[in-house]
C-alpha cells in the first residue's frame, strides 16, 4: 500500500516548485504579448505565436505524461523542462522575427506546462484522496503568492523607467524583464529534484496503450469536463492575451497594468486558501460551477470600462474564476485518475488547455482587429457561457463521498444548490 505522506523537506520543495513555476506567470502573462507587440509583431501575429506554441501541447504534453507514467518518475523531466523554459525566455532578448518568437515560445510554454502538470501529479500522489482538495490548494496558493511578488516587482521596475501614459512599455524597457525573470524556471527545476515522487504500488501497471490514446479519455464524465474546461480556457486565454494590450491602448501606465494583473491574483490567493477545505466537504462540482458561471459575467463587465480602476475591480473576479479553477480542475482529474495513469490524466487537462490556448489567441486577435477589443470580449463571454452550460448540464461530481449542500442551505436557495450539486 502506497503511503500518502511526504517529508517536511519534500513538502517544502513541492511548495517551492509550484511557487516558482506560477511566479513565472507574473512576467509571462502581462509582458510576453506586450514584448512581442513592441518588437514589431501585429496583434494577429501575437495571437498566432501564442496559438501555435500552446497548440504544440496537444502532442508534447501527452507524450511527456505517458512517458513519466511509464518510468514512474517526474523529477528529472521537471528539472530538464525548467532549464529549457529558462533559456528559451532569456533568449527573447535576441528575438526580432516571427519564427524566432514562435520557436522560443513553443519551448518555453511546454517547459512551463509540464512543470505545472507534473507538480499536480506529485501533489496528488503524496496526499490521501479525502484531503486532496485542501492539500493541493495549500500547495497551489504559494504559486499565487509567487505570481504577486514577481508581477509587482516587474511593474515597479518598469514604473521607475517609464514615462506617463504607458510609454515605458517599449521593447527596451521590457528587455530587463526577460533577462532576469526566466531564472525562476531554473529555480523551479532545481526545487523539483527534492519534491516527493512516491512510486506506485507493485500491482499497479502503467498503461500500455499507444501514446496517441493518451488524449482520448473513455469516461464520459471526464470528456464532458474537458470540453467545458476547453471552452472556459478559450475564453480566459483570449482575455489575458490582450488585456495588457487593451490597457496600453487606453494609455494606462505600466504600474496600472501590473497592478491589475496582480489584483486578480491576490483575490485568487485569498479564495484558494479557503476553497480546498470547502471542496473536501461539499465536493468539487459546487465550487467549479461558481467558477464557470462567473466568467461570462466578468468578460461582459470589461466592455463598458471607463478607466483603469474599473478594469482592476473587474479583474478581481479572477478570485472566483481561477482561484477556484486553478485548484479544483487538478483535484477533479486526480479524483478520477489512479497512480498508474495520473500523468496521462493531467496531461489531458494540459492538452485541453493547450488546444484552447492555440485557437483562442488567433481568433481573439482577428476579432480585436475586426470589431475592437470590447467586441472581442463580448464574443468571448458567449464562449464562456457555453462552457458553463456544458458543465452544469453534463458533468457529475468526482468526490467519492461529498456532504450535501442541500442540507446546509436555506429552503429558498435549494433549487440553486441542487443545480450546483448535480446536473438537472
Amino acid at each position: 500500500m502506497k503511503s500518502h505522506s511526504a517529508s517536511r523537506l519534500g513538502r517544502f520543495a513541492l511548495s517551492a516548485c509550484i511557487f516558482l513555476t506560477i511566479a513565472a506567470n507574473g512576467f509571462l502573462q502581462p509582458f510576453v504579448p506586450l514584448f512581442q507587440f513592441a518588437s514589431g509583431m501585429t496583434k494577429a501575429q501575437v495571437g498566432l505565436i501564442a496559438g501555435l506554441a500552446s497548440g504544440s501541447a496537444l502532442v508534447i504534453q501527452p507524450l511527456l505524461g505517458a512517458f513519466s507514467d511509464r518510468i514512474d518518475g517526474r523529477r528529472s523531466l521537471m528539472f530538464t523542462c525548467g532549464l529549457i523554459a529558462c533559456f528559451a525566455y532569456m533568449a527573447y532578448s535576441h528575438a526580432l522575427s516571427l519564427p524566432a518568437f514562435l520557436i522560443l515560445t513553443l519551448l518555453g510554454a511546454n517547459g512551463f506546462s509540464f512543470l505545472n502538470v507534473a507538480s499536480g501529479v506529485l501533489a496528488g500522489r503524496a496526499t490521501a484522496p479525502s484531503l486532496a482538495g485542501r492539500a493541493y490548494a495549500g500547495y497551489r496558493v504559494w504559486g499565487s503568492i509567487g505570481y504577486i511578488i514577481i508581477s509587482l516587482s516587474s511593474g515597479l521596475y518598469l514604473a521607475l523607467h517609464a514615462s506617463p501614459h504607458g510609454q515605458g512599455l517599449g521593447r527596451q524597457s521590457l528587455l530587463a524583464i526577460f533577462m532576469f525573470g526566466p531564472l525562476v524556471f531554473a529555480g523551479a527545476g532545481i526545487a523539483s529534484l527534492f519534491a516527493p515522487d512516491s512510486k506506485r504500488a507493485s500491482g499497479e501497471a502503467a498503461p500500455r496503450a499507444p501514446w496517441w490514446h493518451a488524449g482520448l479519455p473513455r469516461d464520459r464524465n471526464t470528456r464532458m469536463f474537458l470540453l467545458a474546461f476547453f471552452l472556459y480556457s478559450f475564453a480566459i486565454t483570449g482575455l489575458y492575451t490582450y488585456l495588457g494590450i487593451y490597457m496600453k491602448a487606453r494609455g494606462e501606465s505600466p504600474l496600472w497594468v501590473t497592478s491589475t494583473f496582480t489584483a486578480g491574483v491576490v483575490c485568487e490567493a485569498i479564495v484558494m486558501t479557503r476553497i480546498g477545505k470547502i471542496m473536501d466537504h461539499y465536493g468539487r462540482r459546487p465550487a467549479l460551477a461558481i467558477a464557470f458561471l462567473s466568467l461570462p459575467i466578468r468578460l461582459l463587465l470589461y466592455v463598458p470600462a471607463t478607466g483603469p480602476l474599473w478594469i482592476l475591480l473587474v479583474t478581481s473576479m479572477h478570485g472566483l474564476n481561477f482561484g477556484i479553477m486553478g485548484a479544483a480542475s487538478v483535484v477533479f482529474i486526480n479524483d478520477i485518475a489512479t497512480d498508474a495513469d495520473r500523468g496521462v490524466a493531467q496531461a489531458r487537462l494540459a492538452a485541453s488547455l493547450g488546444l484552447a490556448s492555440a485557437i483562442s489567441p488567433v481568433v481573439a486577435g482577428l476579432l480585436s482587429q475586426w470589431i475592437g477589443i470590447p467586441g472581442m470580449l463580448g464574443a468571448l463571454s458567449l464562449v464562456a457561457a457555453a462552457g458553463a452550460v456544458v458543465f452544469i448540464t453534463q458533468v457529475h461530481e468526482s468526490h467519492p463521498s461529498p456532504m450535501s449542500i442541500l442540507e446546509r442551505c436555506p429552503a429558498c436557495l435549494r433549487p440553486v444548490a441542487r443545480i450546483l450539486s448535480a446536473p438537472p
